[in-house]
């Protein structure tokens, strides 16, 4: 592959409304560093369809057609959960490097197949959590990194959200066996902001529930929530940061995402109205207290992020597409350059790790070590 020709992709699920239509196409699209060379879907008159809407030079009605194409440098996976491991499996064993979505895997059993299959074949791979990617999140982690509130202390984290449509061909979607719900997503990319900035998860308590189970297809008909729209937790980092996580898929109104860091000299706050991964994140920094006349308040001024932290493309922070974007050009990078890619599968797999550690603390009411 060489480092002067953009890196030719193919899209495993192009139909919309999935997240591969909603973002990955787009991203693709928006990047000179990167080509749409072929889309995949399950039927050909779909394929055929996405193809002629998204410009692809070609289309596939089957996973192993498009994975076997030697046109093709780097298949991405947009479809639902349960399908990121068998389509993953085809890709690496066609030796192909893969962007697949968040939640990497429907189990961490899963997860771990298909790291250490791309480990025994030494092939690039990357997980879907593209918040890291989004502007303020990277210029956080730099500033604490700097010292800029001392030595980090505690966090508190949300993310509170309504709850959110679904078609009855989607039903999918309210199902806990399906990697779905707060737990995964939610929560999911919430602790890996965490992970990302302060450090990785040593030990965890925590409590997953649903506590709306009444839902309504978009079309008409009842369902009940079979996984969780809450999730809460308290968890002690590696480096001895403990915190909260909030996450929530039935807050009315809803009030987007949170992170607090406090240090012994400051704090960072970033907020964002939605999904942190595909909405704009604000960024604020300041001392612990200021006294203003008998009474303490926080004095956090809102800072500008360097513009070496954003890119030059057509999607804004507002697009689904545009940290997307930003994360499929750096694995393309990697790629090409022969360095390891973050986050790739491994730290897919870790993230399903903290999941399994909340679930079983869930279920026995204690404390769990990671990855015990």
């Amino acid at each position: 592959m060489s480092n002067n020709q953009p890196v030719r992709v193919g899209v495993v699920g192009a139909s919309p409304p999935g997240f591969g239509d909603r973002a990955h196409l787009p991203a693709i699209r928006s990047s000179s560093r990167l080509a749409l060379e072929a889309v995949c879907t399950t039927r050909p008159e779909t394929a055929k369809s996405a193809a002629a809407k998204w410009g692809a030079r070609k289309w596939y009605a089957g996973v192993e057609e498009l994975c076997n194409d030697p046109d093709i440098d780097l298949v991405t996976v947009a479809v639902k959960p349960r399908l990121h491991h068998p389509l993953s499996m085809a890709a690496l064993r066609a030796g192909k490097p893969v962007f697949c979505e968040w939640p990497l895997a429907l189990n961490t059993t899963e997860g771990r197949e298909m790291a250490a299959a791309a480990a025994q074949g030494g092939i690039p791979t990357a997980v879907g959590l593209q918040g890291r990617f989004a502007p303020a999140v990277g210029w956080a982690r730099k500033l604490l990194a700097d010292g800029a509130i001392g030595r980090p202390l505690s966090f508190v984290v949300s993310q509170m959200l309504s709850k959110f449509e679904v078609d009855s061909d989607r039903a999918w979607l309210v199902r806990h066996e399906e990697a779905s719900g707060a737990l995964f997503v939610a929560f999911g990319h919430v602790m890996d902001s965490v992970r990302f900035i302060l450090g990785d998860v040593a030990n965890i308590s925590g409590r997953q529930m649903t506590l709306s189970p009444p839902g309504v297809f978009s079309e008409g008909g009842t369902f009940e929530w079979k996984t969780a729209d809450t999730v809460m937790a308290i968890a002690e980092l590696e480096g001895g940061v403990v915190g909260t996580v909030y996450a929530s898929n039935a807050t009315s109104p809803p009030m987007g995402y949170s992170l607090r860091i406090l240090g012994e000299e400051g704090q960072i706050l970033l907020g964002a109205p939605s999904y942190y991964q595909f909405s704009p994140v604000r960024l604020s920094v300041g001392p612990l207290k200021v006294s203003v006349g008998r009474r303490e308040t926080d004095n956090l001024e809102q800072v500008e992020i360097p513009a070496e932290y954003f890119s030059a493309t057509a999607l804004t922070e507002r697009d689904s597409g545009y940290n997307v974007a930003r994360a499929l050009e750096n694995f393309a990078e990697s790629i090409q350059e022969g360095r390891r890619f973050r986050p790739d599968f491994d730290d897919g797999v870790e993230l399903h790790r903290i999941i399994d550690a909340v679930m079983t603390s869930s279920h026995e009411g204690r404390r769990v070590a990671v990855g015990v």
